[in-house]
Order: C-alpha cells, then sequence, then structure tokens
C-alpha cells in the first residue's frame, strides 16, 4: 500500500483533445464548469441590477427624481425576493446558457411574481396608494428590457467562453476501436495504465482525481468490463455512460436528454453548495464553542504520554479521492495502526488512559472539525474508513462491492449509521452491512432538514457502549 501510495503522489496524467492549443496553455485555463459558475453569478447580478436600475428610471421619468422613495425602496425590496424566486424557477442552470429566450422568460415571470407579491403585502397592510400599481407596472416594463439586454449578453459570453457544448466532457476508450471525437477530452487507459480495478483504492483515487473536474464522462469498453466501469462512475458521483462500443455525443447543440441509467448523482451542485454553505456556518461556531476543550484534551494527551497530539490517517472520501483525516491520538504513538488493518477492541492495549476517555465520550473525533472547515469532510455523511478496515478478515469492499457507492457523497464527522448505534468496531460481516445499509438510505434520502435531523440525534449518541 506504501508503494502505490507513493506511486499515486508521482503519477501524472495526459490527455489529447482534438483542437490545435499549446498544452501549456490549456493547463492554465479555466475548467467549463468553472466558467458557468462565473457566468450563471454574472447573470444572477445583471438581473438584480436590471431590477434595480429599472425602477430608479422609473423614478426618473415619472418623478424627474431618479433617488426618490417609491422606485428606491421597491427596487431594494424586490431584489432578494425576486432572487430567490428566480433560483427556484431554474432561471439559472445550463438551460440558460443556450436557451436564453426561454431563460430570459423565466425571468421575467419571476420578477412579475415578485411585483405581484409585493402589491398583494401592500394591499393586505392597507397601505397601497393609487399610484402604486402603475409605477409598479412601469417599473416591470423597464426592469424587462434590462434583463432580456443582460442575457443576451451572457448568452453570448456563454457561446464564446464554452463553445458548442456548455459541459466538459472526457471520454475514455479502454481496449475497443473508435472513429473520430470531436471537441472532447480522450483518454486511451491502456496508455496511462488506467483500469477500473474496484479492487484498489490507490486506483480509484487517480479515476476520481481524473473526473474532478469533468461533468460528464463516457466510457468505452469491452463488455466484460461494462460493470467496472459504471460501477467506478456511480461512485464518483460523475454524471457519465458506459457503452460497448465508443458512440459520439449529439453533434447538435447541447440538450438536456435523460443520460445513460449508469449516472448516479445523489446530490446536484446546487444542493452540494447548499450543504457547504451550511457546514460553514456551524462548524464555524462549532470550533469556537469547543476550542478551550480541544486545548485541554489536546495538553492531557501530551501530558500522559509521548507523541504527537494529532492522529493523521489517509483515508477515501468524495469520489474515492483520499483525504487526510485528524483525531486527537489515543493510543501510545509506536503501536499507532496507519491502515486501520486492526479493529480497536474493548480492553486494547494499546489505548492510553487519557485515549479511552476520548474515545468513550467521542471527544478524540474533534479535530475533524478542521476536516469540514477545509472541505474534506461534511457535518453529515458516510464515515470515512481505514483502508485496511476489515470485518470477518475480508475487506470491506470484499464482502460488497456496492459499499464503493457511499462515496459518491461527502463523508461525515456523523452520519445515519452512527446515530443508529452503527459505530465501533466492524468484528462481523453484519456490522459493515448495518453502516453500508444506512449509509446507501442516507445518499438516497438526503435533504437538509435530514441532515438537521441526524445531527440533532447524534448528540444521544456521543457517548456509547461501542465507543472504545
Amino acid at each position: 500500500m506504501t508503494t502505490n501510495l507513493r506511486a499515486l503522489q508521482n503519477a501524472s496524467f495526459t490527455t489529447t483533445k482534438i483542437a490545435s492549443q499549446p498544452s501549456a496553455r490549456k493547463s492554465k485555463r479555466l475548467t467549463k464548469r468553472s466558467w458557468r459558475i462565473g457566468i450563471y453569478s454574472v447573470m444572477l447580478l445583471t438581473d438584480a441590477l436590471a431590477v434595480f436600475i429599472g425602477f430608479l428610471i422609473a423614478n426618473a421619468i415619472l418623478l424627474d427624481q431618479p433617488l426618490a422613495s417609491p422606485g428606491l425602496k421597491l427596487g431594494l425590496l424586490s431584489i432578494p425576493i425576486f432572487s430567490a424566486i428566480a433560483l427556484n424557477n431554474k432561471s439559472y442552470g445550463r438551460r440558460a446558457l443556450y436557451q436564453s429566450m426561454s431563460a430570459t422568460i423565466r425571468s421575467m415571470a419571476s420578477l412579475f411574481a415578485t411585483l405581484t407579491l409585493i402589491l398583494f403585502v401592500l394591499f393586505g397592510l392597507s397601505i397601497l396608494k393609487s399610484h402604486h400599481p402603475s409605477f409598479v407596472a412601469f417599473g416591470f416594463l423597464l426592469s424587462s428590457v434590462l434583463i432580456a439586454g443582460g442575457r443576451y449578453v451572457c448568452h453570448v459570453l456563454a457561446k464564446r467562453m464554452l463553445g458548442a457544448n456548455p459541459v466538459s466532457e472526457m471520454v475514455i476508450i479502454d481496449g475497443v476501436p473508435h472513429g473520430p471525437i470531436r471537441d472532447q477530452q480522450v483518454i486511451h487507459a491502456k496508455d496511462i495504465g488506467l483500469n477500473p480495478d474496484v479492487s484498489d483504492p490507490v486506483m480509484l483515487n487517480r479515476l476520481g482525481n481524473l473526473f474532478q473536474s469533468i461533468d460528464r464522462v463516457i466510457v468505452a469498453c469491452p463488455g466484460e468490463r461494462h460493470h467496472d466501469w459504471a460501477l467506478v462512475l456511480k461512485s464518483t458521483g460523475v454524471a457519465g455512460e458506459v457503452h460497448r462500443h465508443y458512440r459520439s455525443a449529439l453533434d447538435a447543440e447541447y440538450s438536456e436528454a435523460p443520460l445513460h441509467p449508469s449516472q448516479v448523482k445523489p446530490l446536484t451542485r446546487a444542493q452540494l453548495w447548499l450543504k457547504r454553505a451550511i457546514d460553514l456556518a456551524l462548524v464555524s461556531l462549532a470550533i469556537l464553542f469547543l476550542a478551550p476543550l480541544m486545548i485541554l484534551t489536546a495538553i492531557a494527551i501530551k501530558w500522559e504520554s509521548p507523541g504527537p497530539v494529532l492522529f493523521k490517517q489517509k483515508r477515501l472520501g468524495h469520489g474515492n479521492r483520499l483525504f487526510h483525516i485528524y483525531k486527537f491520538r489515543s493510543m501510545r504513538e509506536e503501536l499507532c495502526d496507519q491502515n486501520g488493518d486492526r479493529s480497536t477492541d474493548r480492553d486494547d492495549d494499546r489505548v492510553t488512559r487519557v485515549g479511552r476517555f476520548i474515545r468513550a465520550t467521542s471527544i478524540d473525533e474533534l479535530p475533524q472539525l478542521f476536516n469540514v472547515l477545509v472541505g474534506t469532510m461534511s457535518l453529515v455523511g458516510p464515515r470515512p474508513h481505514a483502508l485496511g478496515s476489515k470485518a470477518d478478515s475480508k475487506l470491506f469492499w470484499e464482502i460488497d462491492r456496492n459499499y464503493w457507492l457511499r462515496h459518491a457523497t461527502v463523508p461525515g464527522l456523523t452520519g445515519l449509521a452512527q446515530v443508529r448505534g452503527f459505530r465501533g468496531a466492524t468484528m462481523t460481516q453484519a456490522d459493515l452491512e448495518n453502516r453500508l445499509d444506512s449509509d446507501l438510505e442516507y445518499i438516497q434520502r438526503w435533504s437538509l432538514g435530514f441532515d438537521l435531523l441526524i445531527l440533532a440525534r447524534t448528540f444521544g449518541v456521543l457517548v456509547h457502549r461501542n465507543g472504545f
């Protein structure tokens, strides 16, 4: 395993693309995903400015005072309401990049709903004045014209920056013939030693890193490797297709036709952003609140036994990518198990006295708050396991190949399995199966409310009989 990890650190990946651009220049270019996010942001900003400026112009025309109270107040009040309605109305997204007319109409409809709501509230509060409806109608017309102009600019920008296809696609050719491939990254798996080996975490890490900035992966491979590639795509959470021969993507403009069943995307990009925003808000407060406890724990660990305060271990996380997880060291330094080959038992002689207490109370997990802060973990999700973890003398993925599917989302500090009492050592096959069933259920049922419920239930299992 150590040799493989060293090889992984030194590994480089090369891709070929049917385009005459210097490789040095391509490496500095932003990914299509980054460009899309930038254009979405510009769309949202220009729409908001269009609403605000529209009402200021209405002020100037109707009242000869651009900053008069009616337009200024309506503009400022409309922006947050309009933005929320427009986001919910799918006014921003891949369709908006290329189907400019329909996206513009959605934005106008969102603005109309916003102003109707405002008039309804004014009427309900008995503060609706006779000039308000006509003023709102004029402001709506002006803002709609500005929205249309801003969307046209964004449409031109998207065409220029993203080309004919707004998504970043990668084609992997694994031992099958193929014809011409246009405007897509192409990888010949054998040329760089890639294979869908679901028994090799290091290989899965390579593939996870390769797919990290890719929106869609198309694999062409022999029939006997079809299921392995499908499992790799599902476990990395990337949209994709697996074929027994290469089939070109649509030659026409980008279309959101349904993808192959090999696609698994349990959380959308917007859901991941929302989850990340909640993580940052809560973990920042948690670190501030728990800082004194963590300092005292560090002093106690250092006082009892020599060695570092923190224990660092490589684990597989989101998209099968390796990361370092942090814990308070609970074992003697010379007996720490870097690969997790041996599960901790109730009377484990490697555990120190301080270690036994912090493991029983889950204090040893607190440094993972910093994993959440940097984004390698989330507050809630499947718990990341050590690479050498076993049950019934078998590695976890040897018991059930679907084990890898739990990596389609971000690993968590706590999870559904933990609040159900499935924590501690995995001594039997049933221990692993209970955790896996809960992890996959969590991915399918995910919602923000579900995360908050699991967090609330976690406080009831901080001290647990299996915490040793």
